[in-house]
């Protein structure tokens, strides 16, 4: 699961990094420390052109033949496993799959919050889903996406048993083109992603309140004293 992560980025920096010409920084969201669901968030995708776009969008998945945005359900998350055979998800993960970039996201063991992140400060590219999505043909379009998660393994798997999936660099062109299709690509997705998870740093952090730096501060538990 996902629910919560950290976007302190430089979209420029980002834009770079991925061979991005279409940088929409009029759409994309200030840099934070924690983003939650149905807020905006940054979305890469790769047109049918061949260029790669970074814009802002929902973070809650909506499908395009959907009659609201209010589902029954929530889809700020889709498993990896059921996504190519579940109708909301199915024909994104076939041509609409995107990289959601963050500078690390936080995990919950029941309610204690845990940061993870790479130890480098290099952002992470977790897997996603998007979908254009309009309420009727008069109203102007509103891109949507979901972070895809996996099983968790080793350090992620002793807070959480669910964690994001992560995109390997040399995997990144074939999951964003959207003539490929995703649903092959999942498996060895995961087995790469599961280098770059395990190597993360995590630790324990505050109560998540507000946005700012203190969020990804780790926590210091004193010793008790002891008179021996």
């Amino acid at each position: 699961m996902c629910r919560d992560f950290a976007m302190e980025l430089d979209w420029e920096a980002v834009g770079t990094g991925f061979a991005i010409k279409d940088i929409d920084l009029d759409n994309l969201p200030i840099p934070t420390f924690s983003v939650v669901p149905h807020q905006t968030i940054g979305v890469i995708a790769q047109g049918r052109d061949g260029n790669r776009h970074l814009t802002g969008g929902h973070w809650s998945f909506v499908p395009r033949w959907s009659p609201t945005m209010k589902l029954r359900f929530t889809t700020y998350n889709a498993r990896m496993e059921a996504a190519p055979h579940t109708p909301t998800y199915m024909e994104a993960t076939h041509s609409a799959r995107a990289i959601i970039p963050a500078s690390g996201y936080f995990e919950f063991n029941r309610r204690t919050p845990f940061y993870f992140h790479d130890a480098t400060g290099a952002p992470l590219s977790m897997a996603g889903l998007y979908s254009w999505w309009r309420g009727s043909s008069a109203a102007p379009w509103t891109l949507t996406a979901t972070i895809l998660t996996c099983y968790a393994i080793e350090g992620p798997a002793t807070v959480h048993n669910r964690m994001p999936l992560l995109v390997p660099d040399d995997m990144v062109d074939d999951w964003l083109d959207p003539f490929k299709d995703g649903a092959p690509q999942l498996r060895a997705i995961y087995e790469g992603g599961k280098q770059l998870s395990s190597a993360l740093d995590f630790y324990e952090v505050a109560p998540l309140k507000g946005t700012g730096p203190k969020l990804i501060e780790p926590v210091h538990h004193q010793q008790p004293l002891s008179l021996f």
